[in-house]
């Protein structure tokens, strides 16, 4: 049974050149301390620079800009650990342990729909995120049929066994909005789906290979895009070598 139920997603633009000072602070403080919210079970940060703001596949509206992309695993207490979070912020600002805020382009936290394994990971679908990876390509779409249910079907029989087949990818989970927990106005926003892609390989090359098939998920005019593009990891994993 999958403990993940659901995830925050904070998109934020590229950072100011400075001295790695900001992302040491995030990797090394502030996102460890979310470990102590009860339902947190994993947190990662990706950031999109370079040739990676070039790769992208779409980008428009507020998430046009998007350079980092940090994403809490949410398991139960669901609503419990939102809550929490949603405080612990300004209670670390308080202490001195918040230096800077960074501009938000977005914060959801949407319910996990789908997840899925890449058969070459040789791993079970739960826990894709928890490997080691390299990067991922990250899609946000908006409905635009008044009925998705078709195109939701389509992505679980075709399009993922499609995209998890391709050499690369270890696996992809996806998400939607939901109104199942009270949720915070800052969190909230027009319907959604994200899908995240887990990258065994380089991100770019992988992006380049994988550019068809996620063009195809719009092609019957259900969603439209607003951002799909890859991201690199923040640590260096030395595990292919």
């Amino acid at each position: 049974m999958i403990r993940v139920k659901a995830a925050f997603f904070s998109f934020t633009p590229p950072a100011d050149p400075d001295d790695g000072a900001y992302l040491r602070w995030h990797l090394l403080d502030h996102m460890p301390e979310q470990y102590q919210l009860p339902g947190i079970q994993f947190a990662l940060r990706y950031i999109a620079d370079g040739d990676y703001v070039n790769s992208r596949i779409a980008a428009e509206g507020h998430l046009e800009r998007v350079g980092n992309v940090v994403n809490y695993l949410v398991g139960d207490p669901v609503q419990r650990t939102h809550d929490d979070f949603m405080q612990l912020g300004p209670r670390l600002a308080e202490l001195g342990r918040f230096p800077e805020v960074r501009p938000s382009l977005q914060l959801r936290m949407p319910a996990l729909l789908r997840w899925y394994a890449s058969p070459q990971a040789l791993v079970s679908a739960e826990i894709v995120p928890f490997r080691p990876h390299r990067g991922v390509v990250i899609i946000v779409e908006e409905p635009v049929a008044e009925e998705v249910s078709p195109w939701l079907q389509w992505l679980h029989t075709d399009h993922y066994p499609a995209l998890l087949s391709t050499p690369g990818t270890a696996g992809a989970w996806m998400y939607g909005s939901t109104n199942t927990w009270d949720l915070n106005p800052a969190t909230q926003g027009a319907p959604q789906y994200t899908t995240v892609v887990y990258l065994d390989d380089d991100p770019l090359a992988a992006t380049e290979v994988l550019a068809p098939l996620v063009k195809e998920r719009w092609r019957s005019g259900a969603v439209r895009p607003i951002f799909a593009g890859p991201l690199r990891t923040m640590i260096q994993w030395e595990a292919w070598r």
